[in-house]
């Protein structure tokens, strides 16, 4: 069988706990492992167990995959010198390992010819999911890399990485914040915080568990919302605000002549 050719990777900061460490295919594939300094290649590649420092990027050449592992911060700089090292990248898969940034940040390699994308874990899978975007090579390549056993990839094409983002928000910043309006509504009901907790935790699998089933004919419409909007104003004018805000843009999205449903119509 012939050899796959070697991975490359360009890191920086600490990469402890990050999913390279646990891609089981890096530690036969990696090869050239670039870096600020020699001295950091080297540390990088000796507690992933698995490639060689190198200095520049002479050795690159002949990689068909290159992952980007950095700081956000740290991505065009990486980008610029990598334009800069004068081999063909045509043929090449670029692929930056973040959970938020995505292919768009590699444009420049892409217009080169690369081919690019970007790796990501999907939250709440323990290491058993990840998200690969970007071209197609890119996403064959990365895939290749992450597929092992139970661990599986889920892929997107370039440059869809924003909507997935999108329903991280919706299930992450906005839950949150309505969860700190429904605890705090409890609090004021003098329902104490251990107690708040066990009520509230079956009603997110239940809400889930009727939108799954019946979509958005299951919204459950508020009720008496004027009611606790009066009361909860009392207290804390600004939950009451966020409610009211809510559920107003709840009922407009729910709506059966929303314009998301006539944009699927159309598609």
């Amino acid at each position: 069988m012939k050899k796959a050719k070697s991975v490359g990777l360009i890191g920086a900061g600490s990469l402890t706990d990050s999913p390279l460490t646990r891609f089981w295919w890096l530690s036969e594939r990696l090869g050239p492992v670039k870096s600020s300094s020699y001295r950091v290649a080297s540390r990088i590649a000796n507690m992933l167990r698995a490639g060689h420092p190198v200095k520049d990027y002479a050795e690159f050449e002949s990689c068909i995959l290159i992952l980007v592992s950095v700081p956000e911060e740290n991505v065009s700089q990486v980008v610029s010198d990598m334009l800069s090292a004068g081999i063909s990248w045509r043929g090449k898969a670029v692929v930056l390992c973040s959970t938020w940034l995505d292919s768009s940040e590699l444009r420049e390699l892409s217009a080169r010819g690369a081919s690019v994308g970007s790796i990501s874990p999907i939250p709440g899978f323990d290491d058993q999911r990840y998200l690969v975007e970007g071209d197609s090579l890119a996403i064959r390549e990365s895939k290749r890399l992450v597929e092992h056993r139970e661990r599986r990839a889920v892929a997107i094409q370039r440059p869809l990485k924003p909507f997935y983002l999108a329903a991280l928000t919706c299930t992450g910043s906005l839950l949150f914040a309505l969860l700190r309006v429904a605890f705090e509504s409890l609090q004021l009901a003098g329902i104490p915080p251990g107690l708040s907790a066990i009520l509230l935790e079956p009603q997110i699998p239940r809400t889930l568990r009727a939108f799954l089933k019946g979509g958005r004919r299951a919204y459950p419409e508020p009720r008496e919302l004027p009611r606790q909007l009066r009361v909860l104003s009392a207290a804390s004018p600004e939950l009451a605000h966020y409610l009211e805000q809510s559920c107003r843009l709840a009922s407009r999205l729910m709506r059966k002549d929303h314009p998301f449903d006539k944009m699927k119509r159309l598609g």
